[in-house]
């Protein structure tokens, strides 16, 4: 997974709005929710709520590679799977991945 990583300087550009710069708004909000999205999935985990663990990293998948982001869709495939097999070692470097590219992504719209 090393091609997930990013440096607070990174800046991570919407694919989908360098085809349709008029989604900005809807972009945007996909991307002002990721900080929900890691809340829930850091709730979800202390719970061990498997489940609720398999939702929230499939959601995220379809809705990264949706809104432009196929980074963060990976990223949430590879949670989604280590959900399905109760798989949890990588949580934090994955949630802490995540959050850089939530940043990066935020970081992006800036330019956008």
């Amino acid at each position: 997974m090393n091609d997930l990583r990013v440096s607070s300087n990174d800046k991570l550009v919407s694919e989908l709005l360098r085809e349709e710069p008029d989604l900005h708004d809807i972009v945007e909000d996909f991307v002002d929710g990721l900080s929900d999205r890691i809340v829930h999935l850091k709730q979800a985990f202390d719970e061990l709520d498997w489940s609720q663990l398999k939702t929230l990293a499939h959601c995220l998948k379809g809705a990264g590679g949706s809104y432009g982001y196929p980074v963060i869709s990976r990223l949430a495939a590879q949670m989604e799977k280590d959900f399905k097999n109760h798989r949890t070692n990588d949580f934090d470097t994955q949630i802490h991945q995540l959050e850089s590219l939530a940043a990066a992504a935020h970081a992006g719209l800036q330019d956008g």
